[in-house]
């Protein structure tokens, strides 16, 4: 089966092909559907009326749950069997430095940087996701990239004056997930991940 996969960013759209290649081998990428921010959100509507089987990642950001993100941005349509929707929470980024031990010796830092997994709804105490203080990606470039004894990832990761990311911000992740990231030591930290594993394992058409 060929799918289509759409990501705000290249590292949302890695991470989606990182599982499918650890998950289900017998699912060829199609085309990688480039959609910047705002974009991704635009064509998801879209994306839920064509024909090709479709895998789309986008990260939670400030709404309140995936239902009600998804919600809004398909208008209230419902969601057309071969489109499957997942969102991050909070972001990509999430899910990669869910596997704590992976990350921190990637990135060359103490584990104990990296935020504890934490229930995010009392009445689901399986809902658990790293507990941030402000933005993952924020936080790794302000309270982990700077901690690291790597000086070549700090460069690259660390933004310069008055930029918002790094100058390789993404480019310098990617390598991570491709050779790097254990998506199964990271779904034990992430609700969120792991809900997503399963169920690219079961997407059919």
């Amino acid at each position: 089966m060929k799918v289509d996969i759409a990501g705000e960013d290249l590292v949302t759209q890695e991470i989606v092909a990182r599982i499918l290649r650890d998950y289900r081998s017998d699912i060829e990428i199609g085309a990688r559907i480039p959609a910047r921010g705002s974009q991704i959100k635009d064509i998801s509507r879209k994306l839920n009326k064509v024909s090709t089987p479709t895998i789309l990642l986008t990260d939670l950001d400030s709404y309140a749950c995936p239902p009600s993100l998804i919600k809004d941005w398909l208008k209230g349509d419902s969601l057309r069997n071969g489109f499957l929707f997942r969102v991050a929470c909070d972001e990509g980024e999430s899910w990669l430095m869910s596997d704590i031990i992976g990350f921190s010796k990637w990135l060359s830092i103490d584990q104990s940087l990296i935020p504890i997994p934490i229930s995010k709804d009392k009445k689901k105490p399986e809902y658990i996701e790293l507990n941030f203080s402000f933005k993952p990606s924020l936080y790794l470039m302000q309270k982990l990239a700077t901690c690291s004894t790597n000086v070549s990832l700090r460069e690259r990761l660390i933004p310069k004056a008055y930029a918002k990311k790094g100058p390789e911000y993404n480019s310098t992740l990617l390598p991570f997930i491709r050779d790097i990231w254990n998506v199964e030591e990271a779904a034990l930290n992430s609700y969120s991940l792991r809900k997503a594993v399963e169920r690219i394992q079961k997407f059919s058409i």
